[in-house]
């Protein structure tokens, strides 16, 4: 039997709940909407994850001073204990501390984001916490596309209070719609000027625009960049298959794969013509399909959303089918309608999200009653 590793994706998430709500359009919710129940939703069920099991998701880290600002993604904490180490380890756990033992040993206090201890300065202290559970999106529209004639090309520079100039051996290039793809790919130096002209505040991005030459695998050279603060959208092509991989870096220059069509189960082929972005519609990129061709072998073009398509590993399925079950019942509940069928998968699901998430069925609640003669029972 074939075994292979299935994960969906949030889209389809949504898709299942609205079949099973009998929803009969897949848009009949708008995108802020879809995208309100799915985190509400997936926060609930994470939540209820950390207390029948913190341990998928848990972390650790060490107090080193009295007072220690707590993390900004620290959901809630579970332990602080005193251990010379994470692993092989006796550990000591520590007690909330009320007013008039906050200096005693063996005592924290927490208030808002920051935790006192005060023998974190004396002892190796660790605190073990869950921390909040990532947002998840979804791509607007990625299962019935707007289908395009035609699109013109378009990249844009200004990106906040700076502007983006690519160079080639020194020389700067025009970058806009005339702005052929050999053109970039030949660009060796890519830099964000400070629209005052201080060249004190200028940002060179060659290390993060420029992808590593990969002999191998091939290489992904750019094809296309706009700029829309506070994101860059980029579109790579490799060298050895022609493949397209498409993306877009924050501010920061964290980096964001835009796979619209990956829960086919194929790599996203696709290639930026247009960007823009909406937090409200979810709208804002038009796309070549190379995975999608015409009569003439033309790529298709599509207008879709910006925002990606978030894969779900979860620990164990019955997560992923709790998650559909509670969001059916909240877009039939939208509907006004009471169907039998989601009621009843929701009882099925949150029965084995609750029986089966924790793997120790092996503690004091499953304790054997019959045990085989031990040389203490003969004595």
């Amino acid at each position: 039997m074939l075994q292979i590793d299935v994960m969906p994706y949030a889209s389809d998430a949504l898709e299942d709940a609205m079949r099973l709500a009998q929803t009969k359009a897949l848009n009949s919710y708008t995108f802020s909407d879809c995208l309100n129940y799915l985190n509400y939703t997936w926060a609930d069920i994470y939540k209820r994850m950390a207390m029948i099991d913190d341990g998928y998701y848990g972390k650790t880290m060490q107090l080193t001073s009295k007072l220690t600002r707590l993390p900004d993604c620290v959901m809630s904490t579970v332990m602080v204990y005193r251990a010379q180490s994470i692993t092989d380890c006796n550990r000591i756990i520590y007690r909330d501390a009320g007013t008039a033992d906050i200096v005693a040993g063996g005592t924290y206090r927490i208030s808002g984001k920051d935790i006192y201890c005060y023998d974190a300065d004396k002892y190796t202290i660790w605190l073990y916490y869950v921390p909040a559970c990532p947002q998840v999106f979804f791509t607007h529209h990625n299962r019935d596309p707007k289908l395009l004639d035609t699109a013109t090309r378009n990249m844009q520079t200004r990106f906040g209070m700076f502007t983006l100039h690519g160079y080639v051996d020194d020389t700067e290039i025009v970058i806009g719609t005339d702005t052929t793809e050999e053109t970039l790919k030949s660009c060796n130096k890519w830099e964000l000027k400070h629209l005052s002209g201080n060249t004190d505040y200028d940002k060179i991005i060659t290390d993060y625009i420029i992808k590593d030459t990969d002999e191998l695998n091939g290489t992904f050279e750019l094809v296309f960049i706009s700029c829309h603060f506070p994101y860059i959208f980029c579109t790579y092509q490799n060298n050895l298959t022609g493949e397209y991989y498409s993306g877009f870096y924050s501010k920061d220059f964290d980096w964001t794969e835009y796979n619209p069509f990956a829960f086919t189960g194929k790599a996203s082929n696709v290639k930026y013509v247009t960007c823009d972005w909406n937090d409200k519609t979810g709208m804002g990129v038009t796309i070549a399909d190379y995975n999608d061709l015409d009569e003439e072998g033309n790529p298709r073009l599509k207008e879709l959303g910006w925002t990606p398509d978030t894969q779900l590993n979860y620990p164990i399925p019955e997560m992923y089918r709790y998650l559909v079950a509670r969001l059916a019942d909240k877009f039939s509940a939208l509907n006004e309608s009471n169907i039998m069928g989601v009621q009843k998968e929701l009882v099925d699901a949150k029965f084995a999200f609750e029986a089966f998430f924790e793997k120790d069925k092996s503690a004091w609640k499953r304790i054997e009653n019959v045990n085989p003669a031990t040389v203490g029972d003969w004595l």
